[in-house]
């Protein structure tokens, strides 16, 4: 009894944490330069790495649809995701737009899920916070060209400016409770616990699964119409678990192109609870995805692994 007491004061302290989190989709101020004071970019000048962040933002280095993943010190919800997945990240997003992509922008733009719902917020916002890094991995598939991105991006906007839900926010506080219950207990007690008490293990939706989302319903969409292959499923998965009950590569060959069509949409649809519950740590370890660059203290660095995030981060 005295467990379940203490993990639900938890639960309601990450409850009460969320609510403020910083990284929130909705509007924040800027706080890094006087009101009216439009953010200035380095011109472009030799690729020297270190990259300031100014010339980096002025030139072609951000693709539409590159997965963000980022965190902030000195936040208690950031650090009890990062503590329950064991990763150095807590939060994701995607590319939405930018002047890198077209006129009529002073800023980029990234599209993210939070306790408000799903908008789009200034990379700025990120970069601007000293406490906070960024790093940008990338999915590179031959199939997966602008159009393809765009509609990655579309299926994310599609749910923007969702109704706020004071319910999934105790989910979420559920979840890192089921984190934290897991370092101390291990998974299959902690599962245990969960049946004892008429709970579930946690599959809710969060700013990674929204990502998760939305590459998965591109594809399908696509594998849907004919346009792309049905093994392209298993190149937009980042669930580790999840992608290992699809079908190896060269065995799609053995199916008929009807039947492999229909398993990779059953997959989808049958896994679609699990999917949406890849957390910042999935994405950071899929192979799916390419490193490319880390973000600190006005500074872009080139990276090639996870090592080098963790090494930087540090």
């Amino acid at each position: 009894m005295r467990k379940l007491v203490l993990g639900l004061t938890v639960a309601v302290t990450a409850v009460a944490a969320i609510a403020s989190v910083t990284y929130a989709v909705a509007p924040a101020p800027e706080r890094s330069r006087p009101a009216g004071k439009a953010r200035t970019t380095a011109p472009p000048g030799p690729e020297v790495w270190p990259m300031p962040v100014g010339q980096f933002f002025a030139g072609k280095y951000l693709e539409r649809s590159d997965v963000v993943l980022t965190r902030r010190d000195g936040d208690a919800v950031s650090y009890l995701i990062r503590w329950a997945t064991g990763s150095i990240f807590s939060h994701s997003a995607l590319v939405f737009s930018g002047p890198q992509f077209e006129t009529g922008y002073s800023s980029t733009f990234v599209i993210e899920a939070g306790n408000g719902g799903v908008d789009l917020t200034k990379l700025d916002d990120y970069v601007n916070d000293k406490s906070s890094f960024i790093a940008i991995k990338r999915l590179r598939r031959p199939w997966f060209d602008e159009p393809k991105q765009a509609r990655v991006r579309g299926v994310m906007l599609d749910k923007i400016k969702a109704s706020y839900n004071y319910w999934a926010i105790a989910r979420i506080a559920r979840n890192i409770w089921f984190g934290v219950q897991q370092k101390v207990q291990g998974k299959e007690q902690t599962i245990e616990t969960y049946r004892k008490n008429a709970w579930t293990p946690p599959q809710d939706f969060i700013c990674s699964g929204l990502v998760q989302l939305g590459f998965i319903e591109a594809a399908l969409s696509y594998i849907e119409s004919g346009q792309i292959p049905p093994e392209a499923i298993t190149d937009v998965i980042f669930h580790k678990d999840a992608a290992s009950r699809l079908p190896a590569a060269p065995d799609w060959k053995l199916f008929e192109p009807d039947q492999a069509k229909t398993t990779a949409i059953q997959f989808g649809q049958q896994l679609a609870s699990e999917l949406e519950s890849v957390t910042p740590e999935d994405i950071a370890r899929s192979d799916k995805l390419e490193w490319l660059y880390f973000i600190r203290r006005g500074r872009v660095h080139k990276i090639s692994s996870y090592e080098d995030a963790q090494r930087l981060a540090r």
